[in-house]
């Protein structure tokens, strides 16, 4: 009997240390400073969210098409942060965390979060087609306008815009596939 006690706890350490092994967040646990820090260090569920949040911001940051979303990306980044570090409880980390993830899940053209369609969120349309103008009227972001419109009856989806020009607005469409996950067509009114 004690063989099998000795055994099973063996066991139980292995499974132990394979799992604090994966949950690794994105930063060093040994110097963690702020209380959020800790939160995630002390969590495994949490440290996970945080080193999966990481791979999917660095694969977002790689994948921009343009270097005004790549902008984009680090300040809605900067953002995301200062409204995590206002969590009290895990709960509340686990909730934006997912959420953050499912954001930056849908910046990577054709992949998905939760099994919906990517980027058939409105807003990372908007966005999408923000960029796009703005690279192409080589503008700043605060220039361009954009509005969702709807899913036409052929299944694309439509985001008009304005591009705020020095004398004048210059009107422009953007057509999203049926999934809205990639610009088909740009037109320039």
């Amino acid at each position: 009997m004690p063989l099998f006690v000795n055994a099973c706890i063996a066991f139980l350490v292995l499974i132990a240390d394979c799992i604090s092994a994966s949950a690794a967040p994105s930063f060093d646990c040994t110097k963690a400073s702020t209380r959020i820090e800790k939160m995630i260090c002390d969590a495994p569920a949490l440290a996970n969210l945080d080193s999966e949040l990481s791979s999917a911001y660095k694969t977002a940051l790689r994948d921009a098409p343009w270097a005004s979303a790549n902008k984009r990306i680090r300040r809605e980044q900067e953002a995301w942060i200062t409204k995590r570090n206002k969590c009290k409880t895990k709960r509340c980390l686990r909730h934006i965390y997912h959420r953050r993830i499912s954001v930056l899940y849908s910046e990577v053209n054709g992949d998905t979060a939760g099994g919906e369609p990517a980027g058939a969120n409105p807003a990372t349309m908007m966005a999408v087609c923000r960029d796009r103008a703005a690279h192409i009227f080589h503008l700043r972001q605060p220039n361009v306008e954009t509005k969702y419109e709807g899913q036409r009856t052929d299944g694309t989806h439509a985001v008009n815009g304005t591009a705020y020009l020095r004398n004048a607005g210059e009107t422009f469409q953007c057509s999203f596939n049926s999934d809205g996950t990639s610009i088909v067509q740009f037109i320039v009114n």
